[in-house]
């Protein structure tokens, strides 16, 4: 029997906001759909994507940031309490009880007619640090591993409003999000993990190409 969660989302952003303390514009703080959105190969229709280079196209499709997550940032930032939603990390879709320790690269879940695979960690940036006006976010997602996932899509189709997330195929290699993030961080990474990762097909070519590039430094 397949595992289903209740989900909250899609959350989009057709037009960007300009972030006050840094003045440049971002698709953050994103907003609950009230009618069903189209997810296609690159993202969700009207959901905007500003910096491309960092965001969006065919391995960024949907990003999955986990509810539970935002009561440790309270921790660290009271003034954000009640601020801290689903949607405030630009995140598309939010569920309880999903971790990044237990979703693992090239698993596929089914959300409302769409079926997507998990295809890298999310990388924290210093947008959402600008955002929220908070020092030292991005160094404390990055050191927590409170990061979230994204999705690339495999089959596009409607999401309703609270479509649930059902995990329809679990890849056999299991390799979390966490271990994926772990190895990232750490430049001491050993040489067989590197090994693994770079040739971790379901993994996108962007953090595929990392490991291979310290891959090919380590062995000089």
């Amino acid at each position: 029997m397949n595992e289903i969660w209740p989900a909250r989302g899609p959350f989009l952003r057709d037009r960007p906001l300009i972030v006050e303390a840094s003045g440049r514009p971002s698709a953050m703080d994103k907003q609950a759909a009230d009618v069903p959105a189209w997810l296609d190969w690159e993202g969700f229709q009207g959901d905007g994507v500003v910096n491309r280079k960092h965001h969006g196209g065919p391995n960024r499709t949907v990003c999955h940031y986990p509810a539970e997550h935002y009561a440790l940032w309270v921790k660290h930032y009271p003034f954000l309490e009640g601020e801290l939603v689903p949607g405030s990390f630009g995140e598309n879709l939010s569920t309880d009880g999903l971790s990044e320790g237990e979703v693992c690269i090239g698993d596929c879940f089914r959300w409302g007619e769409a079926v997507i695979q998990v295809s890298q960690p999310r990388s924290p940036c210093s947008t959402l640090e600008a955002r929220h006006e908070a020092p030292r976010l991005t160094r404390r997602m990055s050191d927590s591993g409170a990061i979230g996932w994204l999705y690339r899509t495999l089959e596009p189709g409607w999401v309703a409003p609270y479509a649930s997330l059902e995990r329809i195929e679990s890849h056999p290699d299991r390799v979390s999000i966490a271990r994926i993030w772990a190895a990232h961080v750490n430049h001491h990474a050993d040489i067989g993990t590197l090994e693994a990762l770079a040739d971790l097909k379901p993994l996108s070519n962007l953090y595929r190409n990392r490991f291979r590039q310290r891959l090919d430094y380590r062995r000089g």
